[in-house]
């Protein structure tokens, strides 16, 4: 039990890295051959145990040693004691020694830590992997289909992985993913291309109207950066009267406003921050970006003038009297 106890905890990819005998999971004795990290004396019982303990961290298949051909050298038609554990063939195998090193190092520090919780976390294959053979995050997984296949790619990257994957800890397939990788691509100016990942989103998302709006910001943005602002907030307006009143809100041209101002296009962004307060000139947050915009521009009595208006329809709105008190006292 000691042993185990050892063994299995810095087991990272264990599996790939113990280069056993051919009969590692047949039950025969051979002993193992190739031992760059793991004891040479280790028990068959406390080596099968790693090895399966890694499969599961990798998400791999248990059934007739399938899984162990992610790293180890064999044939599925040929019967497993017929296979070469010892090879170091393989890449993912020589990768995997580097991560095992590593991961006994963390355990190692993290046993010195004071005030430890109790039982204290180890470190195996399955705190970064989580149960699938690459453990990026899904946004860096789907960038990198659509830099080697674009937008087709990545759509069917992401189905294959929401299919296999939903519902267990291994991928966030939470709203906010697709947006993101939507909005990176709409930044190297592929608009067409973001609008459709985020009409993915609103797919996988049919009852959330974020999503739509999300798409919606897109058609705007694409209209803004090819023909011009007024082209945007023109399709703005044509979308206050086609989409639902919780699709297009006060935040969708708020966030294209600052979006333009930290670009240093200010100019830009007061028309749009103007549009949406005029639109919705009874919600205090196009008054306060309204209003900060002016300010952060060197207008600083316009800016304060927006707060001083809002404070005379809304007296008690705690919000604005603490921003206009600062503006007054920074003036």
């Amino acid at each position: 039990m000691n042993e185990l106890k050892h063994l299995v905890a810095p087991s990272l990819l264990g599996l790939i890295l113990i280069a056993a005998s051919a009969a590692t999971l047949s039950g025969q004795q051979d002993p193992p051959q190739n031992l760059q990290v793991l004891p040479q004396d280790i028990s068959r019982s406390a080596l099968n145990r790693v090895m399966i303990e890694n499969l599961r961290g990798l998400g791999l298949p248990r059934r007739q040693n399938e899984g162990c051909l992610f790293c180890h050298v064999g044939d599925m038609e040929q019967p497993s004691d017929s296979w070469d554990f010892a090879s170091d063939e393989k890449l993912t195998k020589r990768k995997a020694r580097v991560m095992l090193a590593m991961v006994q190092e963390i355990n190692s520090r993290l046993e010195g830590l004071e005030s430890r919780v109790a039982p204290g976390l180890k470190v195996t294959c399955y705190t970064c992997h989580a149960g699938r053979t690459d453990p990026r995050p899904l946004p860096d997984i789907l960038m990198a289909s659509y830099e080697a296949g674009g937008v087709d790619s990545t759509i069917t990257r992401y189905r294959a992985l929401r299919r296999r994957y939903f519902g267990a800890d291994a991928y966030d397939f939470r709203f906010t993913v697709l947006p993101s990788i939507a909005n990176a691509v709409a930044q190297r100016g592929s608009f067409e291309d973001a609008v459709t990942i985020s009409e993915l989103n609103e797919e996988v998302f049919p009852n959330q109207p974020a999503a739509r709006a999300v798409t919606v910001s897109f058609v705007i943005r694409q209209a803004m950066s090819e023909e011009g602002i007024e082209a945007g907030l023109g399709v703005f307006e044509e979308a206050l009267t086609t989409e639902p009143e919780d699709v297009v809100t006060w935040s969708m041209l708020d966030n294209l406003g600052w979006g333009y101002f930290r670009a240093d296009h200010q100019s830009e962004a007061m028309q749009i921050f103007s549009k949406n307060l005029e639109t919705f000139p009874d919600e205090y947050v196009p008054n306060e970006s309204f209003g900060d915009a002016l300010w952060f521009s060197g207008e600083q009595e316009q800016g304060m003038a927006v707060f001083e208006s809002w404070l005379e329809r809304h007296p008690d709105h705690a919000m604005a009297r603490r921003r206009l008190a600062t503006m007054r006292s920074r003036r």
